[in-house]
């Protein structure tokens, strides 16, 4: 069966440069909206934090990326990056002052609620000693606090989800601190603060500690596209989640102003003509 004709790729086509250039920005504008809408999820059973075997793993996978032959700098560089991310993480665990604990104990309401971790990586609970945090990753966070509650009360029964302490700068409708769990998607972090505002520029959008860019231009884009976690990112607590803004004006006002200007000549001429000037 013949396809049908597609009136963009016969050589009949033969439509005026302003309305060819509309059609074309127009689908790249369709484009642009659907890589930062139409994100797609992880897929199903996929753990939403990394544990200590798969970061270790994907440590091994960097390093043999960096030593490998052929490798690009750009590559290596952002491999060295992500590797060094890693490598904290295994060795200091995941919990920063700041972070926040939601903590469920069954039968146990003073155990119930959301705490922070204090100075020191200490969690303080009521009626417990404290609990040190440093070296335990978010995927270990049930399984430790389960085996620290267990030693003062009898086979309790503990869900606990980490909340990581991040900043939401630029083009977000609402800036500022926020707590969020660590298995939420970038996505849904930034719909959080209000969603995209104004022209946001995806390609241009990081995600930096301190001075330094830990989600590179590029690597955010990629992030969101494919539908990334918080802790897959290897974020924690006191980055910044940067939403870049374009400086050019919005494509569809541009376009809705270039469309109306064969009109305005052909009216213009037309004015000329009865006034006497053509």
């Amino acid at each position: 069966m013949l396809s049908p004709r597609n009136p963009m790729q016969t050589e009949h086509f033969r439509a005026r440069p302003a309305v060819r250039a509309l059609l074309v920005l127009t689908m790249l504008g369709l484009s642009v909206r659907a890589s930062a809408q139409e994100v797609t999820p992880p897929s199903e059973g996929t753990k939403q934090v990394a544990g200590r075997a798969e970061l270790q793993a994907a440590l091994a996978d960097d390093e043999k990326t960096i030593a490998a032959p052929g490798v690009s700098q750009q590559t290596r560089d952002a491999k060295k990056a992500e590797a060094a991310l890693i490598r904290q993480r295994l060795q200091e665990g995941d919990f920063q002052i700041g972070d926040q604990i939601a903590l469920e104990v069954q039968g146990e309401s003073t155990l119930t609620g959301t705490f922070t971790v204090g100075a020191g990586r200490i969690l303080a609970l009521p009626s417990l000693p404290d609990i040190p945090m440093s070296g335990i990753l978010r995927s270990e966070l049930p399984g430790f606090l389960t085996e620290q509650i267990s030693r003062f009360i009898k086979d309790p029964q503990v869900r606990a989800k980490s909340l990581i302490r991040l900043s939401l700068l630029g083009g977000v409708g609402k800036q500022g601190f926020y707590q969020l769990p660590a298995d939420m998607l970038l996505t849904d972090a930034i719909m959080t603060a209000g969603g995209p505002g104004g022209v946001v520029d995806w390609d241009k959008s990081k995600i930096m500690r301190g001075p330094d860019a830990i989600v590179s231009e590029g690597a955010f884009h990629q992030a969101i596209a494919s539908g990334t976690t918080l802790d897959r990112l290897n974020l924690q607590a006191g980055d910044e989640v940067v939403v870049a803004t374009s400086s050019k004006k919005d494509w569809f006002t541009k376009l809705r102003t270039y469309a109306l200007i064969p009109g305005l000549i052909v009216s213009l001429y037309g004015v000329g003509k009865l006034a006497g000037v053509f």
